[in-house]
């Protein structure tokens, strides 16, 4: 169990799985992710809330470099980026960066030796969030800066709500037809002890992937890895221009279901 939690530690990907599909899907890649007006406008404006965060900075870290579309984005004299992928480090090489094959939970660095970390296009979601941020705050010197694009969880939409209404309503009239008066309460307990199985199997089982389902959650893990938060971005994906609005933090706060589908955090360690 995870300390204090009361939860099964959380698994993440191997990360030979995520180097082996990305080296499978280096070519072409930048082109791939920047065919459409929308997701152009959306990477811009999530990189300049990245790369403001980092501004001043004179030594960063890119995890999950990728590329190199965003470090090389970024004005600092030393600039290093890791990623388990060999072909995405070869790209990223020839932008002139310099790169480091590495594993996120691992990082090749000495203590306190960065001013900032920068991590974008999600790519900490295939990391354990506990290790990872762990790694990153020892890395990072005190007063160093941590900055993040994290992809919703649990976002909700109209469409999908619609549909989770249509799948309940058909369920509903599917036992309704074929359950007797006789039959019903036999069948009322066979449902609770399957959802309660099915519960229980979840909380067993936890996400791989490491994309928050609240604000809540992410401050939540953000706090247990001793880190402060120093502004949070919630953004949302719409399908018209400007393809990407901020949902306010009274709106986020007062919303009972998950409104963004992206965030950047920006983060501090703090003097010890």
């Amino acid at each position: 169990m995870s300390a204090g939690t009361g939860r099964a530690p959380r698994s993440a990907p191997d990360w030979r799985e995520v180097a082996r599909a990305y080296d499978d899907g280096a070519a072409g890649y930048d082109a791939r992710h920047d065919d459409r007006a929308a997701t152009r406008t959306r990477t811009r404006r999530i990189d300049q809330l990245l790369i403001r965060a980092t501004r001043g900075a004179r030594r960063v870290l890119e995890i999950g470099v990728g590329t190199g579309r965003l470090l090389a984005q970024l004005d600092a004299p030393v600039r290093i980026g890791v990623d388990v992928s060999a072909q995405m480090l070869a790209l990223a090489a020839r932008r002139g960066l310099t790169v480091v094959r590495a594993d996120g939970h691992a990082l090749p660095f000495a203590d306190a030796s960065l001013d900032a970390i920068v991590s974008g296009k999600g790519s900490m979601r295939y990391l354990d969030p506990e290790r990872a941020l762990a790694e990153a705050r020892r890395v990072v010197r005190p007063g160093g800066v941590i900055a993040l694009h994290l992809y919703g969880g649990a976002t909700w939409s109209p469409r999908g709500a619609a549909r989770q209404v249509m799948r309940a309503e058909t369920v509903t009239e599917a036992v309704t037809e074929a359950v007797t008066v006789t039959e019903a309460v036999t069948v009322t307990e066979a449902v609770t002890v399957t959802e309660t199985e099915t519960v229980a199997a979840a909380a067993a089982a936890p996400m791989r992937l490491w994309q928050p389902a609240s604000t809540d959650a992410l401050r939540a893990t953000i706090g247990a890895a001793r880190l402060t938060i120093t502004a949070l971005h919630r953004l949302r994906s719409i399908r018209i221009w400007p393809y990407l609005l901020t949902i306010p933090q009274p709106l986020d706060a007062g919303a009972p279901v998950q409104l963004w589908s992206h965030v950047v955090a920006v983060l501090r360690r703090d003097p010890t």
